[in-house]
């Protein structure tokens, strides 16, 4: 099991009441804090070399009280066992983040790729409450009352255009609900019905040029509406 993958070590909360801990000097409670952290460092191979845990513990307590600690330690947690090489913790899988592949989820990737991962999670849930964002202002411009009216109205519906809306206005919510506005005072003042689909489809709507009218202009959008959805 390769211990590079380990980020952290379980540490319950429980243990601050537990008898056996405090009850131990708090040079061994330390220590024993210091061992688990190790045992993740070290694959839950813990040296048994003195010299080497004063090392790696950076402390200043001699040869002695070292012993001293370790022994307190083995009399208080008896999952703390030795051999002949190495000190290690009993039940250890339980005790740290790594995901085994008979969890068959994903294994945990170093610092970097959890911090890409956390970044694509907060985008993605970003995108889909901008999207929803778009379809309830919708039913608010539309004057429904989802809450009240959600049996009839079927929310799924809405969720393909209210995605084809958002990326045509390239992730901006605040351009898509823009959009939606004007729509909906156009719809008003020809006396027509809407949808989100309409939205799309008069997307470029706006951009009709003043002045001397381009005779090809609404053949463009409907091509370039063609194109991109079908219709």
């Amino acid at each position: 099991m390769p211990y590079k993958n380990i980020l952290w070590i379980k540490l319950e909360k429980r243990l601050l009441n537990a008898y056996r801990f405090y009850t131990m000097s708090e040079e061994s409670q330390l220590f024993y804090v210091k061992l688990l952290l190790l045992s993740a460092q070290t694959n839950n191979k813990i040296p048994k070399k003195i010299d080497n845990l004063r090392t790696l513990f950076r402390t200043k307590l001699n040869e002695n009280e070292i012993k001293e600690c370790l022994n307190e330690i083995r009399s208080a947690f008896p999952k703390f066992v030795e051999n002949k090489d190495w000190y290690s913790f009993r039940e250890w899988k339980q005790r740290h983040n790594f995901i085994t592949k008979e969890s068959k989820k994903e294994f945990p990737r170093n610092s970097q790729g959890v911090a890409k991962e956390h970044v694509d999670k907060i985008r993605e849930d970003k995108i889909r409450e901008d999207k929803k964002g778009i379809i309830f202002h919708f039913f608010k411009l539309k004057g429904w009352d989802y809450e009240k009216d959600k049996k009839k109205i079927v929310y799924p519906r809405y969720i393909k255009p209210a995605k084809d809306l958002y990326e045509l206005c390239n992730s901006d919510l605040s351009l898509a609900k823009k959009k939606l506005d004007n729509l909906c005072a156009w719809a008003k003042e020809k006396n027509l019905e809407w949808t989100l689909s309409t939205a799309i489809k008069r997307f470029n709507a706006e951009d009709k040029p003043s002045g001397e009218e381009d005779k090809n202009f609404w053949d463009k959008i409907k091509k370039k509406n063609k194109d991109m959805y079908g219709f």
